[in-house]
């Protein structure tokens, strides 16, 4: 029995401009883009042209909006002669994972979304590539219905998988998929490229990331732990001598309510 769905979510390809010099000589240029399980393949662009125009829609069902719409954008070497890459299509950049719950119902977004790619020196910007989304929810109750759920199923939290679980998972789907055979055919750098199957390979630069925002919730604590220290030092002697007199009062009017307390029993 087949789930029923929350909206329509359609997606416009309209063009990508390449910034970068180096793919001035590549061949011709195209989108992919995922939605769930369903993939989509622009035609290619003219030959060595760095500003292809596409102009392609494409809709998809909705049937939970904590998804995520994913397009990149390639050199394909299937046409034409063999690329400095052998034969294997030569990635330009990723717009980075669209989520549906971020989209105002009714509104069309359109925007040149920065394509980027991970590099060993950082993250790159190769160009940008202009979409127009479009999000319509055709039932609001089951949408809120759906948002009242959790989002994994319970097993997911009894028995979660772990990360080699899911990397085989991951590929046992691609390769079922076949997307290979299809036409135009979608290679297989392209589907793990797009797919993230390398996400929980360790990164510099994730771990970077992950310090400096453990830095930024700790630093009250920091902070805190910092302005006693400049009290134990006398760095500021007003501020020090408030605080001991603070401390003052604060015992007195302990050590006063303690002998009261005695008084009475």
């Amino acid at each position: 029995m087949e789930a029923t769905s929350i909206g329509l979510l359609e997606l416009g390809v309209l063009n990508a401009c390449c910034s970068n010099p180096s793919h001035q000589n590549t061949r011709r240029k195209g989108c992919v883009a995922k939605y769930g399980h369903k993939w989509v393949r622009t035609r290619t662009g003219l030959v060595d042209n760095l500003c292809p125009k596409y102009n392609e829609q494409y809709t998809w069902k909705v049937f939970d909006p904590s998804t995520v719409l994913t397009v990149a954008v390639f050199d394909n070497f299937l046409i034409g002669e063999k690329g400095t890459n052998g034969n294997k299509d030569l990635k330009i950049g990723k717009v980075c994972s669209i989520r549906i719950s971020t989209l105002e119902m009714g509104r069309v977004y359109t925007h040149s979304y920065p394509l980027l790619v991970l590099h060993p020196t950082g993250v790159k910007k190769m160009g940008e590539l202009h979409l127009a989304i479009h999000f319509t929810c055709v039932s609001f109750v089951n949408m809120m219905y759906l948002y009242s759920k959790p989002l994994l199923p319970k097993m997911h939290y009894v028995r979660p998988f772990s990360v080699i679980q899911q990397d085989m998972l991951r590929h046992q789907a691609v390769a079922a998929m076949r997307l290979g055979r299809a036409e135009p055919p979608l290679r297989k750098e392209v589907v793990e490229y797009v797919s993230d199957v390398d996400l929980h390979l360790w990164s510099m630069r994730r771990s970077k990331a992950n310090f400096f925002r453990l830095m930024t919730v700790f630093s009250g604590l920091f902070a805190a732990g910092k302005w006693f220290g400049d009290i134990c030092m006398w760095k500021n002697p007003i501020t020090t001598v408030f605080v001991h007199q603070s401390k003052y009062v604060a015992v007195d009017v302990k050590a006063n309510y303690l002998g009261s307390d005695k008084m009475l029993k």
